[in-house]
Protein backbone atom coordinates (compact mmCIF):
# COMPACT_ATOMS: atom_id res chain seq x y z
CA UNK A 1 0.00 0.00 0.00
CA UNK A 2 1.05 3.09 -0.37
CA UNK A 3 1.89 5.65 1.92
CA UNK A 4 -0.92 7.55 2.12
CA UNK A 5 -3.21 4.41 2.16
CA UNK A 6 -4.35 2.95 5.58
CA UNK A 7 -6.01 -0.67 6.31
CA UNK A 8 -9.83 0.20 7.42
CA UNK A 9 -10.14 0.19 11.14
CA UNK A 10 -13.08 -1.42 12.95
CA UNK A 11 -16.26 -0.87 11.44
CA UNK A 12 -14.75 0.97 8.13
CA UNK A 13 -14.37 -0.10 4.77
CA UNK A 14 -16.69 -2.16 2.23
CA UNK A 15 -18.68 -5.15 3.28
CA UNK A 16 -17.39 -8.10 3.13
CA UNK A 17 -18.86 -11.81 2.93
CA UNK A 18 -17.80 -14.02 5.32
CA UNK A 19 -19.46 -18.05 6.03
CA UNK A 20 -20.10 -18.78 9.90
CA UNK A 21 -21.83 -21.55 10.88
CA UNK A 22 -24.47 -20.91 13.37
CA UNK A 23 -26.56 -23.33 16.13
CA UNK A 24 -30.11 -23.94 14.18
CA UNK A 25 -31.93 -21.98 17.38
CA UNK A 26 -29.39 -19.35 17.16
CA UNK A 27 -30.01 -18.43 13.21
CA UNK A 28 -33.76 -18.46 13.88
CA UNK A 29 -33.51 -16.54 17.36
CA UNK A 30 -30.81 -14.03 15.45
CA UNK A 31 -33.19 -13.83 12.62
CA UNK A 32 -36.76 -12.74 14.50
CA UNK A 33 -34.84 -10.39 16.36
CA UNK A 34 -32.77 -8.47 13.98
CA UNK A 35 -36.41 -8.43 11.46
CA UNK A 36 -36.03 -4.66 9.40
CA UNK A 37 -32.50 -4.08 10.27
CA UNK A 38 -31.08 -7.43 8.67
CA UNK A 39 -29.02 -10.43 10.05
CA UNK A 40 -25.71 -8.89 8.46
CA UNK A 41 -25.76 -5.27 10.50
CA UNK A 42 -26.62 -7.23 13.79
CA UNK A 43 -23.90 -9.36 13.38
CA UNK A 44 -21.57 -6.61 12.26
CA UNK A 45 -22.98 -3.79 15.19
CA UNK A 46 -22.39 -7.32 18.09
CA UNK A 47 -18.93 -8.43 16.36
CA UNK A 48 -17.92 -4.58 16.68
CA UNK A 49 -18.79 -3.63 20.25
CA UNK A 50 -17.02 -7.24 20.94
CA UNK A 51 -13.74 -6.26 19.79
CA UNK A 52 -13.64 -2.83 21.17
CA UNK A 53 -14.65 -4.03 24.42
CA UNK A 54 -11.87 -6.60 24.16
CA UNK A 55 -9.37 -3.87 23.20
CA UNK A 56 -10.60 -1.87 26.51
CA UNK A 57 -9.84 -4.74 28.79
CA UNK A 58 -6.49 -5.44 27.01
CA UNK A 59 -5.49 -2.07 27.29
CA UNK A 60 -6.60 -1.66 30.40
CA UNK A 61 -4.82 -4.61 32.12
CA UNK A 62 -1.63 -3.44 30.27
CA UNK A 63 -2.19 0.27 32.23
CA UNK A 64 -2.96 -2.27 35.35
CA UNK A 65 0.46 -4.09 34.57
CA UNK A 66 2.33 -0.24 34.41
CA UNK A 67 1.14 2.09 36.60
CA UNK A 68 -0.73 -0.81 39.72
CA UNK A 69 -4.12 -1.50 40.23
CA UNK A 70 -7.34 0.81 40.24
CA UNK A 71 -8.33 2.04 43.37
CA UNK A 72 -11.97 1.41 44.45
CA UNK A 73 -12.77 5.42 43.90
CA UNK A 74 -11.32 5.32 40.84
CA UNK A 75 -13.77 1.79 39.40
CA UNK A 76 -16.37 3.76 41.32
CA UNK A 77 -15.52 6.84 39.37
CA UNK A 78 -15.72 5.14 36.69
CA UNK A 79 -18.50 2.97 36.93
CA UNK A 80 -20.80 5.92 37.50
CA UNK A 81 -19.66 7.65 34.49
CA UNK A 82 -20.24 4.73 32.39
CA UNK A 83 -23.95 4.71 34.59
CA UNK A 84 -24.56 7.83 32.70
CA UNK A 85 -23.79 7.47 29.36
CA UNK A 86 -25.64 4.23 29.33
CA UNK A 87 -28.51 6.15 30.70
CA UNK A 88 -28.20 8.86 28.17
CA UNK A 89 -27.81 6.51 25.09
CA UNK A 90 -31.19 4.58 26.13
CA UNK A 91 -32.83 7.96 25.91
CA UNK A 92 -31.25 8.08 22.42
CA UNK A 93 -32.71 4.86 21.73
CA UNK A 94 -36.30 5.84 22.99
CA UNK A 95 -36.33 9.12 21.13
CA UNK A 96 -35.63 7.12 17.33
Amino acid sequence: MAAEETEPGLGEGPAKAISVSLPEGTVRALRDYAGNRGVSALVAVAIEEHLRNQATREYLAEFEDEHGSFTGAERQAAADIWTAAERRESQWHEAV
